[in-house]
């Protein structure tokens, strides 16, 4: 087991890099977006909706980084403040999952992100339960995307794309635990 500054070291420097990582996210997100409307890809409603969700993850992202940026001397701020961060991503990929059609979009990888995120925590538990959350909260997407557009696909393709991507997401979440056990073990 890690000691309590060696593990209060870890996550403060592990925070700042998912805030820093998520500002770029962002502003990548922003940038396509303003391609997509200005090529009339999206509607403008479409536009609205989205940058009003590009601006809820920003305000979290901007909360986790000033928070991490004052250094606080407790675990359990980073972890609220990365369980924060991991709820907006989830948010995040399924509010884009459904505006993108379903299971026929291609933002279900945005699911990934807050698994690598709660991967940082070093906790086995956490990390698979986020990979089940996901889960969870793509199936749900998918099928209330269905429900509200039942001509836009066929019942068995959503529940095999169901199957495949919750599979995934537990199988990613495997593989960062093998990784970080793996790394852990050596130091």
């Amino acid at each position: 087991m890690k000691k309590p500054t060696a593990l209060l070291d870890h996550l403060h420097a592990a925070t700042l890099r998912v805030a820093k990582f998520h500002i770029v996210f962002v502003l990548l997100f922003i940038a396509q977006t303003i391609v997509f409307h200005a090529s009339k890809v999206i509607t403008p409603e479409l536009l609205l909706k989205r940058w009003f969700a590009v601006s809820l993850l920003a305000a979290v992202t901007i909360a986790v980084w000033l928070t991490a940026r004052s250094k606080p001397s407790a675990a359990s701020v980073y972890r609220t403040v990365l369980g924060a961060i991991i709820i907006a991503d989830i948010a995040f990929a399924a509010f884009n999952v459904y505006t993108q059609r379903g299971y026929a979009s291609k933002s279900v990888f945005l699911f990934v992100i807050p698994i690598i995120v709660a991967a940082v925590l070093l906790n086995r538990s956490v990390l698979y339960a986020v990979a089940g959350l996901c889960a969870a909260v793509y199936s749900t997407t998918v099928v209330m995307y269905f429900v509200n557009n039942f001509n836009e696909g066929y019942m068995s393709e959503m529940y095999a794309e169901i199957g495949l991507y919750s599979g995934l997401f537990l199988t990613i979440a495997a593989l960062l635990w093998a990784t970080i056990h793996k790394h852990s073990a050596r130091n």
